[in-house]
């Protein structure tokens, strides 16, 4: 084990400084200014509103449609998954 991991924290994490959050997954993306961390840059961008540079601001991702789900390093906000299995049939009744 390295200087950077311990049992629940992997040597691959990634940190965020001002904060101390980490989480892993390049594809990750965490707010700078609410703390909050995303499935993917959409998913982040759903909770920020207003305009650039004149009121822009962080709102509760629960509050646009994203589901929390808990991962060892916190809580990751989401898109909701489709409520279909990916084998689901068509209605000509070919495999989707």
């Amino acid at each position: 084990m390295t200087d950077t991991e311990t049992p629940s924290r992997p040597a691959t994490a990634i940190t965020h400084p001002e904060c101390g959050q980490w989480w892993t997954g390049l594809s990750r993306s965490h707010c700078p200014a609410c703390h909050k961390t995303f499935s993917v840059d959409s998913a982040a961008d759903k909770h920020r509103k207003g305009a650039h540079g004149i009121d822009r601001h962080c709102v509760d991702p629960a509050t646009v449609g994203l589901v929390p789900v808990d991962k060892p390093y916190g809580v990751l906000w989401q898109n909701p998954g489709s409520d279909q299995p990916y084998w689901f049939k068509n209605d000509e009744g070919a495999t989707a």
